[in-house]
């Protein structure tokens, strides 16, 4: 599988360059079964907007800090360990279309196509590589895309089922530098401020020994081949009607010697598509339902599994922070 990184098909140029790793689609994260109310993430994703393209990455270790580049794909540049503690406002575009830029406008005015929210997380440890740009009191700020039906203060309320887990992150303004792209002075700012979440690595137990969710991937097929290593999803080419052999009524006929033209052909049932059509009944299926909405569809481990898996792939990289327990 080439290793692409989803991407918005409706960019910005280069002002949405801030939101490299960001995939923006539903995700997998929803309300967990018997909840009261909707969970944090199944806010937050719920009604962003589509993503397009293959992915430059192929696994976890992809993302691992000092993983090889690949040329397309560059790896974050620190997994940490923390818990998400609060939501602020980050920045807004007034566009969201294919326009080289995009202007930079008031965060809730009515103006803004587009909202980034930064959600502060409370770093417990750095397990790989290290941060940059963008520490303040122990917390950084990891850049998001907030649905427009979702308020601050919805997202707010829900807070405490943002869950505890591994984010693999890069400064944006670091990771702008280093791939040799110029910034904006208008942006520089808030690119020190906030972190991006490099190939939608975030992934959280909503709460202690749930299983891991991967919120800003955007299908369980995805979610399955990274966490559990399952074969990438192969897509399938679209059914196509074969092609019938040519038949002599689809050749042009010429008059005949005297000038008379030729008698027409006798149809031939064949031609009629649906000459040998049958209505044959659609299957009765026996298989009980999927899951519902919100619960997940595919099996993940916990997040104590995922972390011991993260520092193995640290330690081959030789970016692990604890290099003793490698």
């Amino acid at each position: 599988m080439s290793k692409m990184l989803r991407s918005r098909t409706a960019g910005v140029g280069l002002t949405l360059a801030v939101a490299l790793g960001l995939a923006t689609a539903a995700g997998v994260a929803a309300s967990w079964p018997g909840e009261a109310t909707p969970s944090f993430w199944s806010m937050m994703r719920a009604g962003v907007g589509e993503s397009a393209g293959t992915y430059l990455y192929d696994s976890l270790d992809d993302l691992t800090p000092g993983a090889p580049a690949s040329g397309a794909f560059t790896s974050a540049a620190a997994l940490l360990e923390g818990t998400v503690v609060g939501i602020e406002p980050g920045i807004a575009f007034g566009s969201d279309d294919s326009a080289s830029t995009a202007p930079v406008v008031g965060y809730d005015t009515p103006d803004a196509a587009i909202r980034y929210a930064s959600l502060v997380v409370k770093v417990d440890r750095v397990l790989s590589g290290k941060l940059g740009l963008g520490q303040q009191n122990g917390q950084i700020r990891l850049q998001v895309e907030q649905p427009k039906q979702s308020t601050l203060a919805d997202l707010r309320a829900s807070i405490g089922s943002a869950g505890h887990g591994l984010f693999y992150v890069h400064n944006a303004l670091e990771r702008h530098q280093a791939a040799g792209r110029a910034v904006p002075q208008a942006l520089a700012g808030y690119l020190a401020s906030v972190h991006l979440p490099i190939g939608e690595g975030v992934f959280v137990e909503q709460a202690p020994g749930q299983p891991v969710i991967a919120p800003l991937m955007d299908s369980p097929e995805r979610v399955d081949q990274i966490l559990n290593g399952a074969p990438a999803p192969v897509e399938e080419p679209p059914d196509l009607p074969s092609p019938r052999p040519p038949k002599p009524s689809d050749f042009p006929h010429d008059d005949n010697p005297d000038g008379t033209p030729t008698a027409a052909p006798v149809p031939d049932p064949t031609d009629d598509p649906d000459a040998s059509a049958v209505d044959v009944p659609d299957p009765v299926t026996t298989d009980t339902p999927g899951p519902g909405a919100g619960e997940p569809t595919v099996g993940t481990p916990t997040l104590d599994q995922l972390r011991s898996r993260a520092v193995r792939a640290a330690c081959t990289a030789g970016t692990s922070t604890t290099p003793a327990t490698c």
